[in-house]
C-alpha cells in the first residue's frame, strides 16, 4: 500500500519494511538461552559499552535529529520502580535512543526480533545495550523469555516493547497493538508507560527529507483489578495505551506545521515556549498575557 506521504508500505500492518539480512550468528533461543544476561564479564562489557553510547551516541542523535522530549510525568519518580514501556516503532534507533537518552540514568531492556540478535556484531551490540530477543519458533524459549522478563521486573528493571510488532520508518499513523507488552505488565503487576515518537521534516534541495525526532512520555496506565482475569485486564490496558498513543500523534501533526503538507494549522511551535505537553494533551500557548486566555488545550482534533 501507499501511505499518505507517498511511501510504499507492506499490505500487512505488522510486516517489516526493511529486510533483515545476514542472520548468520548461530544462537538457539530455546529454554537454555539466557534472555537476562548473567555472565559477569558480559555485564561489565555492557555497562562500559552503554557508557560509551551515552557519551558519544546521544550527542550524535541530538545533533542529527534535533531530539526533544516532552513528558506528562516526572521521570525521576520512576527511578526505582519497575514498569513496562510501549512505543511506536518508526525509527531504527528509537529503542536505543530511549534507553541511552531519555532514561540514561538507568538501564532499559527492550524486546526485539530474534533475527536482529542473530546478525553478526550488530546483534552483540544490541544485546550489550539491553536488547532481548523474542523467540519466534520455540515454546520452551517463550516460557524462558517470560520467566526472565518477570525476573527483570522483580529487580525493578524497566522493559520496552514495540507493540506494533514491526518497524515502519517515519510512519505517522499508529498501527494496531499486539497484546504481549500488556500481558507482561498484568502478570507482573506493573504499570504501562506509553511513549510516542513524532517527527518534523524539511525538504532539502536534492528532494530528500531531513527528519527531526520528538518523544512524548504519557501518564502510566494501571491494570483494572475489577476485571475477572488477566486477559480482560491486558486487553483493556492495550486499548487505553493505543487510544492515548493515537490521540497524541494525531494532535501533534494537526496543531502545527510539521513539514508534511496536510497540517490543519500552518504554524511552527517552539517547545517550552509555544508548545507544552501536559496530562497527555498538547498545550499551545497563545499570544494573550491574560492567564485565563493564555493556555488553549487542543482536544477533539479528530473532529476538527
Amino acid at each position: 500500500m501507499i501511505d499518505k506521504d507517498g511511501i510504499e508500505r507492506p499490505d500487512k500492518l505488522d510486516e517489516n519494511v526493511l529486510e533483515i539480512k545476514n542472520t548468520t550468528r548461530k544462537v538457539k533461543f530455546d529454554g537454555t538461552y539466557s534472555f537476562k544476561p548473567r555472565n559477569i564479564f558480559f555485564r561489565m562489557w555492557a555497562a562500559f559499552f552503554r557508557a560509551l553510547a551515552i557519551c558519544f551516541f546521544n550527542p550524535f542523535m541530538v545533533f542529527k535529529y534535533k531530539m526533544k522530549t516532552f513528558s506528562s510525568i516526572d521521570t525521576k519518580n520512576f527511578r526505582h520502580k519497575a514498569f513496562v514501556m510501549t512505543c511506536n516503532h518508526v525509527h531504527m534507533l528509537d529503542d536505543v535512543s530511549i534507553g541511552t537518552n531519555l532514561f540514561c540514568w538507568r538501564k532499559i531492556y527492550f524486546t526485539t526480533l530474534q533475527q536482529n540478535i542473530q546478525r553478526p556484531m550488530i546483534g552483540f551490540f544490541l544485546r550489550s545495550l539491553g536488547g532481548i530477543p523474542i523467540p519466534a519458533t520455540s515454546i520452551s524459549g517463550m516460557k524462558k523469555f517470560n520467566a526472565d522478563l518477570s525476573e527483570l521486573l522483580k529487580k525493578k528493571k524497566p522493559i520496552l516493547y514495540n507493540p506494533e510488532g514491526s518497524l515502519w520508518p517515519y510512519y505517522r499513523e499508529i498501527r494496531p497493538f499486539k497484546r504481549g507488552a500488556f500481558q507482561t505488565a498484568v502478570k507482573n503487576d506493573v504499570p504501562v508507560v506509553p511513549m510516542v515518537v513524532l517527527f518534523k521534516r524539511q525538504q532539502k534541495k536534492n528532494g530528500k527529507f531531513v527528519y527531526n525526532m520528538n518523544f512524548a512520555i504519557c501518564n502510566p496506565i494501571f491494570a483494572d483489578k475489577t476485571l475477572p482475569d488477566e486477559k480482560s485486564q491486558s486487553e483493556k490496558m492495550m486499548k487505553q495505551a493505543y487510544d492515548v498513543t493515537k490521540r497524541v500523534a494525531e494532535e501533534w501533526y494537526a496543531i502545527q506545521d510539521c513539514g508534511f503538507g496536510d497540517e490543519k494549522i500552518k504554524r511552527t511551535l517552539r517547545p517550552k515556549k509555544d508548545l507544552f505537553f501536559e496530562d497527555d494533551h498538547w498545550i499551545v500557548v497563545g499570544k494573550s498575557k491574560t492567564p485565563e486566555k493564555k493556555v488553549k488545550k487542543i482536544k477533539a482534533v479528530q473532529n476538527a
